[in-house]
């Protein structure tokens, strides 16, 4: 009886242990996520997600999955729809293409913050996403634009179909009202995806500088590509129409950008990230403003060819068409000839706005630029295509060159501005929805389009908002 009774002691004193190593395993566990959460904020507005992130990378990313697991397991699950029923690739493709060719080139540094967001995902009940999903959803873009046709067509010489599209201006010195850099961007989309590109992350890591930019859920770089940094390094993009080439022993798009944010110091840092390990992915026009010397630049960074202009008088535009003869006659298919077409319409309305407003140019005037509705080919007002503030959805003619067809469902869904103040207070304007002010409505869209029914499960509205200066919190 004695030695029965002190068994059940021991076995009571073992599991109170047990129980007590469990607890206090449970409790460490909890203050070192309270510990990642450290700093990190968020907060909405305007149909905006405004995110702030600092410390190590790891914790960076865990931060950066906990404050947006939903939207990152929507988004995840918006993008697995769009690629398997727009795209005609199964999600699978895009996790086995990442792991060979993406995931292997990425420094550790964005290895671990991919991973804290994976294991924050985790932690908030998203078990079925793991990290390689989110190497996927920061490269995806670049597969379906410019991996996939590589791989299918290596030996053609063959106009590629992209369906993102921008329209954006950087303007300095004698070009703007006060001499200061002056920078916008509307962005382009498949309206079925765009709908989760309405994230701001202000990043302040240990290691280089901190940077604001516009993304998605998930990202880790930008994806619409509007970012600056604190060392006066201004950014944006618009893609070169028509491009072919990619080289896959090259370094990612998606590393070379947030590197180049993170770490650049000046312009030519800046294109000297970009330039080094070129892997052809995400060929586009770069706009980029430096606040401290009030220089901009142009880089049209190809596959093979590149080149660079700079100012520090003046202004450059961005609609989609390449300018330099090389990168032009060898690296794509585009007829500049034909002024009908979108890219070369929204070029030459730039022209016009840039020198009917020279010498005043400013964040005001920048967001009556990018809501214009004026067609240079028709000569006349009309949303479409061809207009700045594009609406494809209202085009008869659709977008032939890029791919969509009559009155496809995607066109500028977004406006961003800034200038050389805006960037020295952190701080920039921002306008969710179409520029112009006008809203998208799903519903009654596929009503009159039924062709594109395939995309209802995941087609909702985008309704304008008013435009908003998006700060970190006082």
């Amino acid at each position: 009886m004695e030695v029965i009774m002190k068994n059940k002691i021991l076995k009571i004193v073992v599991l109170s242990f047990t129980i007590i190593i469990l607890l206090s395993t449970l409790i460490y566990s909890q203050q070192v996520k309270t510990e990642y959460l450290k700093g990190a904020y968020r907060y909405e507005k305007n149909g905006w997600i405004f995110i702030h992130l600092e410390g190590e990378p790891f914790q960076i990313g865990y931060q950066h999955g906990y404050l947006l697991s939903k939207e990152i397991a929507q988004t995840i699950q918006n993008i697995k729809y769009y690629l398997e029923n727009i795209v005609g690739k199964p999600w699978s493709y895009f996790r086995n293409v990442v792991e060979k060719i993406h995931e292997v080139k990425t420094p550790l540094e964005y290895k671990q913050e991919m991973k804290g967001i994976s294991a924050a995902l985790n932690d908030k009940g998203y078990k079925e996403f793991d990290y390689l999903d989110i190497v996927a959803i920061n490269n995806w873009l670049q597969i379906a634009w410019y991996y996939i046709p590589w791989e299918e067509q290596k030996l053609e010489k063959k106009s590629y179909m992209f369906q993102e599209k921008c329209s954006a201006f950087i303007a300095t010195g004698n070009a703007t009202f006060d001499g200061r850099i002056v920078m916008a961007h509307n962005s382009w989309l498949d309206y079925i995806v765009s709908q989760y590109w309405n994230i701001i992350v202000d990043l302040n890591p240990v290691n280089g500088h901190r940077t604001m930019a516009q993304t998605f859920p998930g990202c880790i770089h930008s994806g619409p590509d509007w970012i600056m940094n604190d060392n006066g390094i201004m950014v944006t993009e618009t893609t070169m129409i028509g491009f072919y080439g990619f080289d896959p022993d090259g370094i990612p798009e998606s590393v070379r950008l947030r590197k180049a944010t993170q770490y650049a110091n000046s312009i030519d840092e800046w294109i000297n990230i970009m330039l080094e390990g070129n892997n052809g992915e995400y060929a586009n026009d770069w706009l980029i403003g430096d606040r401290k010397t009030g220089e901009i630049a142009r880089l049209e960074l190809g596959l093979k060819h590149y080149k660079v202009w700079r100012t520090f008088d003046g202004y450059f535009v961005g609609s989609n068409i390449a300018r330099d003869k090389d990168v032009r006659k060898f690296e794509t298919t585009f007829d500049y000839s034909d002024p009908s077409s979108t890219s070369y319409a929204r070029w030459a309305r730039w022209q016009q706005l840039m020198k009917q407003y020279y010498g005043t140019i400013d964040t005001e005037l920048a967001k009556r630029f990018l809501a214009d509705h004026f067609d240079t080919f028709g000569e006349k007002y009309r949303p479409g295509s061809t207009s700045i503030c594009g609406h494809i959805e209202d085009d008869p003619k659709g977008m032939p060159a890029f791919g969509p067809g009559p009155y496809y469902p995607s066109g500028a869904f977004d406006a961003k501005t800034m200038d050389s103040i805006n960037n020295i207070r952190w701080e920039f304007w921002v306008k969710w929805g179409h520029p112009c002010g006008t809203d998208f409505i799903a519903d009654k869209f596929l009503k009159k389009h039924p062709e594109y029914s395939i995309q209802k499960p995941q087609l909702n509205d985008i309704i304008s908002k008013p435009w908003t200066l998006i700060a970190p919190k006082k």
